[in-house]
């Protein structure tokens, strides 16, 4: 019994604390020695958001010593709060696995008070959501999409599994969160505020109708529903935000541009 209330206790902590952490990796601080000029490729860069500091540096291996860790990419993030560090998160060794991989800063951010960290790589794509204040909320991702009414962000996890998170960038918190979808995601619409997604192919065998997946903003569930010819051809496709195929990989200096941009 003692260890099963030990157990819940260690599950209710983590669950109630989920701003701060440092991995499950052993972390290891950047050491520039570590990484010469003809083996690595190091980019690194600062961002001022509100009350906090956001930093990232990447290493990217361009020699061909495959052997060797990281084969092709190593990764810090970190968020400073009046000089504390108050969440850092070490990415050892990321492999491509035929995708993109990297951290990432994409071009288009959400609405204040977040700024936006997309991680890919290892079939493990990642969310971060940096708060002003420095609160940090890890989602899963790979691609995301903001609603028109900058309400919600639908971060679309880049993985050989389907999954979904949205986030309400109102209420600052995730309305949902789930790899057990009823379908798999192949193209999103909205129609008149509404979003929906269809798999391949987006015809089926019904020469009538098409199967949907709607996103409801009141429950936050996906129901599906048959929708008409017509009906389809009055949604509109989505486009993503951030789709890192438009990215160099493990490069963050492409996107110093943005420090000191924001508010």
């Amino acid at each position: 019994m003692k260890n099963k209330i030990t157990t819940a206790f260690v599950i209710i902590l983590l669950i109630s604390t989920p701003f701060i952490s440092y991995g499950t990796e052993a972390y290891k601080p950047f050491n520039k020695n570590q990484y010469p000029s003809n083996d690595f490729t190091i980019s690194q860069a600062n961002f001022n958001h509100g009350d906090a500091l956001i930093k990232i540096i990447e290493a990217k291996r361009i020699s061909k010593k495959y052997e060797e860790v990281p084969h092709f990419c190593r990764m810090w993030l970190s968020v400073k709060k009046s000089d504390k560090t108050v969440y850092r998160k070490y990415f050892d060794d990321i492999e491509p696995v035929g995708f993109s991989y990297g951290l990432f800063i994409p071009k288009v951010q959400p609405p204040s008070p977040y700024f936006a960290v997309v991680k890919n790589g290892d079939y493990d794509g990642s969310l971060f959501l940096i708060s002003k204040n420095g609160k940090v909320f890890k989602l899963m991702g790979g691609f995301f999409f903001i609603t028109k009414n900058k309400r919600y962000l639908f971060s679309e996890y880049a993985s050989d599994a389907t999954g979904l998170a949205v986030f309400d960038l109102r209420k600052g918190r995730v309305v949902f969160s789930s790899m057990n979808l009823p379908a798999e995601m192949s193209h999103w619409y909205e129609n008149r505020g509404e979003y929906y997604f269809t798999t391949e192919p987006d015809s089926y065998n019904d020469p009538e109708q098409i199967v949907a997946f709607f996103y409801d903003f009141k429950t936050n569930k996906i129901t599906q529903k048959n929708i008409s010819r017509s009906e389809f051809a009055a949604g509109k496709p989505v486009i993503y935000d951030f789709d890192p195929r438009e990215y160099q990989d493990c490069n963050t200096s492409q996107n110093k541009r943005l420090d000191g941009d924001r508010e």
